[in-house]
């Protein structure tokens, strides 16, 4: 009888496909995983150091000053004026409500665009289905390298 109800608990436990749920597979099984989906592990953790390391540590431009001003403004004062020559007003309000939950300095008025730039590394795993697996990790490798796309997620600009 105690045999019985093992089974029938056990057979509840598993799903359509024949699979064991989550809660009754051991933390090793949960946890196991292929090459490919380490690869894409380590270059996200790599993506996130490189753009969020020591973001803060550089003098702002002129125009990274900008767009922190009137972020500033924007966060304090509730108050933005539209000008083309600073483009639209996605950055700034973005950067705004960083403002609001993470505090007012260098580097969080870099946070957005390096958020965005970890993105930009990780979209390469979108592609996989035209690129296959190898050719998207390769992408997402020149990604996260590249001198050009780790400049501009480490700058404020919306150019």
């Amino acid at each position: 009888m105690l045999q019985e109800n093992v089974s029938s608990s056990q057979q509840a436990a598993t799903s359509e496909d024949g699979r064991a749920s989550l809660l009754d597979r051991s933390v090793a099984a949960v946890l196991r995983i292929d090459w490919e989906t380490a690869a894409w592990i380590g270059i996200l953790i790599l993506a996130v150091i490189s753009r969020f390391y020591d973001l803060g540590a550089r003098a702002m431009s002129h125009d990274e000053s900008l767009h922190a001003v009137y972020s500033y403004d924007l966060y304090r004062q509730g108050d933005y004026q539209h000008n083309p020559m600073m483009h639209g007003p996605l950055l700034f309000h973005i950067n705004a409500f960083i403002y609001l939950l993470l505090g007012v300095s260098d580097a969080t008025t870099r946070f957005g665009p390096a958020l965005a730039g970890v993105g930009v590394v990780m979209a390469a795993w979108l592609f996989r289905r035209w690129l296959g697996r190898t050719g998207a990790l390769m992408a997402g490798v020149l990604l996260l390298v590249s001198p050009s796309v780790l400049f501009h997620s480490r700058y404020i600009r919306n150019d």
